[in-house]
């Protein structure tokens, strides 16, 4: 079974692919090599031969027949007294003087057929006289062992390419199997529950340690997430608990102390609070969600920081005087970001409305707007009691109230709704003391 999800591997696939297509190049190249070898040998053949036809040639014209068939048994090194009709053994070179009637005068060929020439040999016919005929020709045997060793220099070639293809192809599969293995145990492992696996890297950088780091902060991702909806519904139950508790023990002693229609119309006017309290809740954990989801994320357009914070201020400047606070404004810049305006007017209304209800008459509230390392910092700054420092990672939970404000109106869902609108807009939430008080900043990416 190993062996057969080798060979169905990707990898391995590949392998025999470009093992294909490089024994397919390799074959039109030796085709290639072949041709060319060919065909030189053939033209310097065809050169040797021309070369002895016009060095007889050269005889004959200088001292007639004799002449020609001298030089013919010299150029074959055989005595002069008569020609040597048994071929020698692989001969390099062969030549032939006959007449008409078939007698060999020279050479070391019997009778040759200009029409029909030896097949092993390649060369031509002459014409020396009316009654003599020349043949000179060379052996080709020299050219067969070429080709002959070409083939198998392929032969050895193909079949080395074909083990080696084999043999990567094989070990990629096997890595490439183990690399799969590696991943589908971890998912299998986070399907049965165990939500804590992640795949290990390997720490080569390559492309599998870029797919294990993706996959891992996907797991961290969907665990966070995961550990936040149990941490709601745990926060959701118990924060219920008490205005529900709240309402029925009002409906209950409404129905049973009771006397008249002011006492019921007191009894439902407070049921109407609770419910409309509740209301508010869920609305708000409705509209957390549906930021999160990054719906909005479509309408975003370039938004003037600057401007939405001047009107924020003007907005909030008397409802800061009307509550003892001293609001002021601090914008060295002129800044611009692409997001949603409405959601960023929510933002920057519930940390302006935190930093009133949870600061004494007296307090300064300061808003700031700057730009540092290619980033975009919008503060609210007040020198109030603050929050305490192990407390800034839990403020910004669903319904989780510190100690100094549990007296105070809300559910805990304020900073929650401002650290989901930042997300959406690619922001952080930054919190930090003052000296005294508390700074809240929203630190958005410079736009591109």
């Amino acid at each position: 079974m190993p062996q057969i999800r080798i060979f169905k591997a990707e990898s391995f696939r590949l392998a025999a692919l470009f093992a294909v297509a490089f024994l397919t190049l390799t074959a039109a190249l030796i085709g290639t090599v072949l041709w060319i070898v060919d065909g030189t040998g053939r033209e310097a053949l065809m050169a040797a031969n021309e070369s002895d036809i016009s060095t007889v040639m050269n005889g004959l014209r200088a001292e007639g027949l004799d002449e020609a068939i001298e030089v013919v048994q010299q150029r074959l090194g055989t005595p002069a007294s008569g020609p040597t009709l048994r071929p020698r053994f692989a001969p390099e070179m062969y030549m032939v003087i006959e007449d008409t009637r078939g007698k060999v005068l020279a050479g070391n060929l019997p009778f040759v057929q200009c029409a029909y020439p030896p097949q092993r040999l390649l060369g031509r016919c002459a014409t020396l006289t009316a009654t003599a005929t020349l043949y000179v020709g060379r052996d080709t045997a020299a050219m067969d062992v070429t080709r002959q060793r070409i083939l198998h220099a392929f032969g050895w070639v193909a079949l080395g390419t074909c083990a080696f293809s084999i043999l990567g192809g094989l070990l990629l599969g096997r890595r490439f199997m183990a690399q799969v293995d590696a991943i589908t145990q971890t998912c299998e492992r986070v399907i049965a529950g165990q939500l804590n696996e992640r795949i290990p890297l390997r720490g080569r950088g390559d492309e599998w340690d870029r797919l294990a780091r993706a996959i891992n902060e996907m797991l961290d991702r969907i665990s966070a997430l995961l550990e936040n909806l149990q941490q709601v519904s745990s926060d959701v139950a118990h924060d219920l608990r008490t205005p529900l508790t709240r309402l029925r023990n009002r409906l209950e002693t409404a129905r049973e102390k009771s006397t008249g229609i002011a006492d019921y119309s007191a009894a439902i006017s407070h049921a109407l609070e609770d419910t409309d309290q509740l209301l508010s809740m869920f609305s708000a954990l409705l509209r957390i969600s549906q930021i999160e989801a990054g719906t909005r994320v479509r309408t975003f357009a370039p938004v003037a920081l600057g401007v939405l914070l001047e009107r924020m201020y003007q907005l909030f400047v008397p409802v800061a005087e009307d509550c003892g606070r001293h609001l002021s404004r601090e914008f060295k810049t002129a800044l611009a970001i692409r997001g949603d305006e409405e959601l960023l007017t929510q933002l920057f209304s519930n940390l302006i409305e935190n930093a009133l209800r949870h600061t004494p008459a007296g307090t300064k509230i300061r808003l700031e707007l700057v730009a540092a390392n290619e980033e975009i910092v919008a503060s609210v700054i007040d020198d109030g009691p603050g929050v305490a420092p192990e407390d800034y990672d839990r403020v910004t939970r669903r319904f989780y109230r510190g100690s100094s404000s549990r007296t105070a109106e809300g559910h805990g869902l304020g900073l929650s709704l401002v650290a989901a609108i930042a997300q959406l807009h690619g922001a952080r939430l930054v919190l930090t003391g003052a000296q005294p008080g508390l700074c809240v900043g929203v630190v958005f990416p410079k736009p591109s």
